[in-house]
């Protein structure tokens, strides 16, 4: 290219930059002017904003009290089924000790209690784990399904 097509294109650059301010001017000024009832055209649009930022709060509280809700009773379960798995292995427990006292007291010196006791503490320490894995990972969900919820409404 040579210099005078170098001048065109700064004067096409100019003028295309002058084009541009003066519609984004034009633009802001018919937005912020005080119209013919007196209110300005871009109010409406801002009360619009605001009323659906409310409107999304409400629904993202309405969300957590619904994960909250829910979570509540899966813990209440989670503790029953708990309850109900200590009940169940009481009776078993209680009725091998019977039948072992009955049997004579050289059946309980043979016991390896032990490993016995080691052996409900790691089973009962997997269980808590994977109680808590489980409890982790829904409240992991709920926090993420929350976030989507509000990312989706634009909170």
């Amino acid at each position: 290219m040579n210099n005078s097509d170098d001048d065109r294109e700064q004067q096409f650059d100019l003028l295309t930059a002058a084009l541009l301010g003066a519609a984004v001017g034009a633009a802001v000024t018919l937005l912020f002017r005080t119209g013919p009832s007196g209110r300005r055209p871009i109010g409406p649009m801002v009360g619009a904003a605001g009323r659906g930022a409310r409107w999304a709060g409400l629904a993202g509280l309405e969300g957590a009290r619904w994960a909250g809700d829910r979570a509540a009773p899966g813990a209440r379960w989670v503790a029953d089924q708990g309850r109900e798995g200590e009940k169940w292995a009481s009776k078993r427990t209680a009725r091998g000790y019977r039948a072992a006292r009955d049997r004579g007291a050289e059946l309980i010196d043979d016991l390896p209690l032990d490993d016995v006791a080691d052996s409900v503490r790691e089973y009962v320490d997997s269980a808590r784990e994977a109680i808590n894995d489980v409890v982790r990972e829904e409240m992991t969900d709920l926090r993420k399904a929350v976030r989507r919820q509000r990312k989706r409404i634009g909170i």
